[in-house]
């Protein structure tokens, strides 16, 4: 099945990475609009840390223009952002935590450490549409969880013997 040249309004050729870096700054800025109108705070709840997400304009939207405007599934996990925070899981036999990198924009943005988690999208009538994203979180000294990047994965084809 091939892949359509737009999907949600995102351009799915590589060369479209500046107009997808455009999506992704508006899908943020409407995304922490309706959390602070909705909620009255800038955070998704993530169902299965038990913690508040915090999207911070500098810290999530700058990582994810950089990242996720590489390729199509990316941005769409953007435009997914809120389901994405709330139903992201472990990896079996992945760490969750880790410690930050000692050098870059972890560093700089003060995370004491990292957790990652995964979501699947599934869809049984495009296969295109069926891929994995990973889900970085930044946690700061104080605890806060602050969403740090979402992208697309390439997960191993299981061997079958």
């Amino acid at each position: 099945m091939e892949t359509p040249k737009y999907i949600e309004d995102i351009p799915t050729e590589k060369k479209e990475s500046r107009n997808r870096r455009e999506i992704i700054k508006r899908e943020y800025i409407s995304l922490i609009e309706k959390l602070q109108n909705t909620r009255g705070k800038k955070a998704v709840y993530n169902d299965y840390l038990q913690t508040d997400v915090y999207i911070i304009m500098r810290e999530s939207e700058k990582k994810a223009s950089n990242s996720a405007a590489f390729n199509w599934q990316s941005t769409y996990a953007v435009k997914h952002l809120e389901d994405v925070i709330k139903k992201a899981i472990p990896m079996e036999g992945k760490p969750i935590f880790t410690l930050p990198k000692p050098t870059g924009k972890q560093k700089e943005f003060g995370y004491v450490n990292i957790a990652t988690l995964y979501y699947d999208f599934q869809s049984t009538e495009y296969e295109y549409l069926n891929f994995t994203v990973k889900l970085v979180l930044g946690i700061k000294s104080d605890g806060r969880h602050v969403q740090y990047s979402v992208n697309k994965i390439e997960l191993a084809e299981k061997s079958t013997l």
